[in-house]
């Protein structure tokens, strides 16, 4: 559901830029640009019309791919491929900067492993990020467990990092699931490197997260209520998580999202 946060955050009076690729090794599995494709969103907007688009009052959000907005890096991607395994690129990519804002720049970004969060930190610092939100996220994502307690690492003005415990029930939140599933009924894959169709995948979550931004409660929308919510607590728009969490599900209910994703698509 991460593809369609930009477009909440924007709503809720954060703009906000998402970055990505079309596939990474070794999963190979669903991507942001994948999966905002297949809702209809541009996905091959230049860095400057990115800009332009954070600053229509209309969209405020956009993804910008890494081919536009750091071609050397993209250029990599081949060798990465034939490397199979998982290389120190994949950590630092999460830190490049599309877009600076004139003010404040904060990062969201996503863990697994216990050893990540320092490292994380150090680079939000090294970027010049103001804040930095380091959230331990299903599958190393930037959302966390809907059915369990997380941990979040938090940057502020570029001090050191403090550590924080998420609840899920903090933000109204009780799931039988950890994340939205995958649908039961996907094609097998293809390809050899995934067990299922990544594209009809894709297409199935731009489904669920349309249905989400639309209004429809279940676990895609409380995916997307609390990243978000960790957002506006966190960077200081909200005074707890759940206050955060209540403007977030009103912000679904009113349309304010979906307006936004509509406005991006032209």
């Amino acid at each position: 559901m991460v593809a369609f946060l930009a477009p909440v955050l924007a709503a809720c009076g954060l703009p906000a830029v998402t970055h990505g690729l079309e596939y990474l090794g070794p999963k190979y599995g669903i991507t942001q640009r994948k999966v905002l494709r297949a809702a209809g969103v541009p996905v091959d907007l230049s860095p400057a019309e990115a800009a332009k688009a954070l600053e229509n009052e209309e969209i405020g959000w956009a993804y910008v791919d890494q081919r536009a907005c750091a071609p050397k890096l993209y250029a990599l991607l081949d060798l990465r491929k034939r490397m199979i395994k998982r290389s120190v690129l994949t950590t630092v990519e999460t830190l490049v900067q599309p877009l600076r804002a004139r003010g404040r720049t904060s990062t969201l970004s996503g863990y697994v492993h216990k050893a990540y969060p320092p490292i994380y930190a150090e680079l939000a610092r090294f970027r010049g990020f103001d804040n930095a939100l380091i959230v331990r996220g299903v599958e190393g994502g930037v959302i966390p467990s809907l059915q369990q307690e997380a941990k979040l690492f938090l940057v502020e003005n570029g001090a050191q990092e403090t550590e924080h415990v998420l609840q899920p029930a903090q933000a109204g939140i009780e799931q039988d699931s950890r994340a939205v599933p995958l649908p039961a009924d996907l094609p097998a894959g293809g390809d050899g490197k995934s067990g299922f169709d990544v594209d009809a995948a894709a297409a199935a979550a731009a489904e669920a997260g349309m249905a989400a931004l639309q209004g429809k409660t279940g676990s895609a929308r409380d995916c997307l209520v609390y990243s978000a919510s960790i957002c506006l607590h966190r960077l200081g728009k909200r005074a707890s998580l759940a206050e955060a969490a209540e403007t977030v599900r009103e912000i679904l209910d009113s349309g304010a999202a979906l307006a936004r994703l509509e406005a991006a698509r032209g």
